[in-house]
């Protein structure tokens, strides 16, 4: 994980914390089923997950298939 995306986790709000747990045990599981980031590449490797109330965050990763892996990108919480 970058440092980038370490400070956006550590910037996160104690409410985002738990569904911001919840979505990366989602990726874990099964990270196909985010939304494509670019909805003309519907099979493309980066993908986009809401998380939290009224999907207050959003969480950017890319799927790296050969070596079974999850890369979180971005994170940011819009509440």
């Amino acid at each position: 994980m970058s440092k980038v995306v370490e400070e956006q986790i550590t910037a996160l709000p104690a409410e985002a914390l738990v569904p911001f747990h919840e979505v990366t045990v989602f990726l874990q599981v099964a990270p196909w089923n985010g939304k494509p980031f670019v909805g003309e590449r519907p099979d493309a490797p980066m993908r986009t997950r809401t998380f939290g109330n009224g999907g207050s965050g959003m969480v950017s990763y890319l799927i790296i298939e050969y070596r079974r892996m999850v890369e979180i990108i971005h994170v940011v919480w819009y509440g």
